[in-house]
C-alpha cells in the first residue's frame, strides 16, 4: 500500500498535471540509463527499459544491491519500483519474502548496530508496527529483503560510519539475505570505506535525445524549443526530477531572467521558486491559506524535518523538542506539568494474568488500609465493637476497589497503532480510549465504591434514614466515585498523551509555526505537489524541494 501510493502521487506519475485535475494521470515509463557494475569487473550499461527486478534476480547478485545516482536521477523511484515487483510477489506465494523499506536518516546513534535500528525502527510505529520478538525471528528465519533509502541524508560525518555499520551488519552469521540501499553517487564516493554487496548500479542522465522524446511523450513538445540553446537548463532537464520540475513549471521561468543569474545554485533556486508559484496559483475549490503562509508553514516543517533526520512526518508524533525555545518549553511545561516524549495510547488489550495477579495484591493492599484507617476511625469515636464491624466492612470495601482498580490499571495496556492509514490517526485513538477507559473505570469502580460505602452508612447508622435516605446517601456515593475514578483512568489510558499533545499544539499555533487544522493543510500542501501523503504520514516530494523550503521560506 505504501509503495503503490508513493508511486503514483511521485512527481514523475504528475507530469501530466493540469490546474483543473485532481487524478493521477498516466504512467510514462522512466527512460533511465543503467550502468551495472560488479566487483572488479568493468562498468557496462544495461538495455533500454531493462527493468531493475532483472538485475535483483541475477546470480552473483542475490539481491545484494547498491543503487547510485546523483539528487533527482530518480534513484528512489527506482526502489519503490522495486519493492512493487516483490510485493507481488510475496502476495502471490507466501513463501517469498516480504519488503521492508527504512530510510537510513533515522539512524542517530553512531554506537548502534543496524540490527537493533531496524529492530527499533518497526517497532516504532511510524511506517511499521512490529514487536521486537517478531522482527528478530523475521530475521533468523529469512522472511524479510531490507530496503534502505537515504544514506546521503545523514549528517556528512556520520554517512561513512553509517557504511561500516552495514558492512559489519552484512557479515556472515548476521544478515545473508538480500539487501538493497540508495545512495547519492557523489557523497558515496568520498567513502573510504565502500559497501560491501555484490553489485551496483548508476542512473546516468538523460541524453538530449531522450529528454526530447520524453517531452514529446508528455505533449510538451514546444517546451524543447526554449531550452535547447541554454547549456545550463538543458543540463538539469537531463535529471528526472528536474525535468518534471521544468515541464511543471515552464510558464512562469524568464529566459531574460535566467540569463541573469550566475551560479548553478541561484538558478536552482529560481526553477523552484517558480514551481512552487505555479503549483500555487493551480485552481482549488475549497478554503485554502494565503501563498505567503503556506510557504512559512511548509518551510517551517521543512527545517524541523531535517533538524529531527526525519523524512516522514506523523502529527502526532510531534515533540517537545519542536519548540523554537526555553520561553516555549517552559509554557509546554507549565501547561502539561510533565517533561518528557509524547506516547499516544491507540491500542488497549486486557492482559487477564496481570489483571488477576496485580488486583490479588490490591485487594490485599486495599483490605488491610480499608479495614485499619475505617476501623480506627470508628473506634475511637464510638468503640471497640462498633471498631471492628466498621474495620471488617473497610476491609471489605477496600479489597473490591483496591483489587479492581489496581487489576485494570496494571492489566489494561495501551500500544500503538502497527499501519497509521490517516492523519491524526494516533490522537484520535488516544481520545476515544481515554473516554473508553474512563467509562469503564468509573462505572466498575463507582458501582462497587457507591454500593459498598452506601450500605456501610446504612449499617452504622441503624437504617435511621429510611429506605429513601439511604438510596439517596447511595446515589452521592456513587456519583463521587464515578467522577474520580473516570478522571484517573480516563488520564492513565490516553487522556494525558491527547493532554501533552494538544498543548504542544497550541503553542505552535499560536507563534505561528502551523494552522490549526494541520490535516487539512497538510492534504493542501499535497494537493499542490509539495508534498506525498503515505498512509497517516506526509513526506516532501523530494529532498531538494525541502531544502528548498527550509532555505528560503522560514
Amino acid at each position: 500500500m505504501q509503495v503503490e501510493t508513493r508511486l503514483e502521487s511521485s512527481l514523475h506519475n504528475r507530469v501530466y498535471v493540469i490546474p483543473d485535475a485532481d487524478t493521477n494521470p498516466s504512467q510514462v515509463e522512466h527512460p533511465w540509463n543503467i550502468d551495472v557494475k560488479s566487483g572488479s569487473k568493468p562498468k557496462f550499461r544495461l538495455q533500454k527499459n531493462t527493468n531493475i527486478i532483472t538485475v535483483f534476480d541475477q546470480p552473483g547478485v542475490d539481491g545484494r544491491l547498491l543503487i547510485l545516482g546523483k539528487p533527482g536521477a530518480g534513484k528512489t523511484t527506482m526502489l519503490l519500483e522495486l519493492a512493487k515487483v516483490l510485493v507481488e510477489r510475496a502476495a502471490q506465494d507466501l513463501s517469498e519474502p516480504v519488503p521492508i523499506l527504512l530510510s537510513l536518516s533515522s539512524w542517530q546513534n553512531d554506537q548502534q548496530s543496524i540490527a537493533d535500528w531496524i529492530v527499533a525502527e518497526l517497532n516504532s510505529g511510524k511506517s511499521y508496527k512490529v514487536r521486537r520478538d517478531i522482527t528478530k525471528q523475521w530475521f533468523e528465519d529469512g522472511e524479510i529483503i531490507l530496503l534502505l533509502d537515504g544514506l546521503d541524508e545523514l549528517a556528512a560525518e556520520r554517512q561513512e560510519q553509517c557504511v561500516v555499520k552495514l558492512n559489519e551488519f552484512l557479515q556472515p552469521g548476521t544478515w545473508s539475505s538480500p539487501l538493497v540501499v540508495c545512495s547519492r553517487i557523489e557523497e558515496y564516493q568520498l567513502y573510504p570505506t565502500q559497501l560491501a554487496l555484490n553489485t551496483s548500479v548508476e542512473l546516468q542522465p538523460f541524453s538530449e535525445e531522450q529528454v526530447q522524446e520524453y517531452l514529446r511523450r508528455t505533449d510538451n513538445d514546444q517546451l524543447w524549443n526554449s531550452i535547447k540553446d541554454d547549456l545550463e537548463l538543458t543540463k538539469l532537464a537531463q535529471t528526472p526530477f528536474l525535468l518534471n520540475v521544468i515541464v511543471l513549471s515552464c510558464q512562469k521561468l524568464s529566459q531574460a531572467k535566467w540569463q541573469e543569474l550566475e551560479s548553478s545554485e541561484e538558478r536552482l533556486n529560481y526553477l523552484f521558486a517558480a514551481y512552487v508559484e505555479v503549483m500555487l496559483a493551480r485552481k482549488y475549490e475549497r478554503k485554502r491559506p494565503s501563498h505567503e503562509i503556506t510557504k512559512r508553514w511548509l518551510g517551517w516543517l521543512a527545517l524541523k524535518l531535517i533538524e529531527q533526520n526525519e523524512t516522514e512526518f506523523f502529527i502526532e508524533k510531534m515533540q517537545p523538542t519542536w519548540l523554537e525555545d526555553r520561553r516555549h518549553e517552559q509554557i509546554y511545561r507549565l501547561i502539561v506539568r510533565l517533561i518528557g516524549g509524547i506516547r499516544t495510547s491507540e491500542i488497549l488489550q486486557l492482559n487477564w494474568k496481570t489483571f488477576w495477579w496485580k488486583g490479588l495484591i490490591g485487594a490485599l493492599l486495599g483490605a488491610l488500609l480499608g479495614g485499619l484507617i475505617l476501623g480506627l476511625n470508628e473506634g475511637l469515636n464510638e468503640g471497640l465493637n462498633e471498631g471492628l464491624i466498621v474495620g471488617l466492612i473497610g476491609a471489605l470495601i477496600g479489597a473490591l476497589l483496591g483489587g479492581l482498580g489496581r487489576g485494570l490499571i496494571e492489566g489494561l495496556k495501551s500500544s500503538e497503532i502497527e499501519t497509521r492509514t490517516s492523519p491524526n490517526q494516533g490522537i484520535r485513538a488516544s481520545l476515544k480510549n481515554a473516554v473508553i477507559t474512563g467509562l469503564i473505570g468509573a462505572l466498575s469502580l463507582a458501582l462497587i465504591g457507591g454500593l459498598s460505602f452506601g450500605l456501610m452508612g446504612a449499617l452504622i447508622e441503624g437504617l435511621r434514614f429510611g429506605l429513601m435516605g439511604w438510596l439517596r446517601f447511595w446515589l452521592m456515593e456513587w456519583l463521587r466515585f464515578w467522577l474520580i475514578f473516570g478522571l484517573i483512568f480516563g488520564l492513565i489510558n490516553g487522556g494525558i498523551a491527547c493532554i501533552q499533545h494538544f498543548s504542544l499544539r497550541l503553542i505552535l499555533y499560536s507563534n505561528g509555526h502551523i494552522p490549526w487544522n494541520y490535516a487539512r493543510f497538510l492534504d493542501y500542501a499535497t494537493n499542490r505537489l509539495f508534498l506525498q501523503r503515505v498512509g497517516g504520514g506526509y513526506r516532501f516530494m523530494h529532498d531538494l524541494l525541502r531544502q528548498h523550503f527550509a532555505t528560503n521560506y522560514r
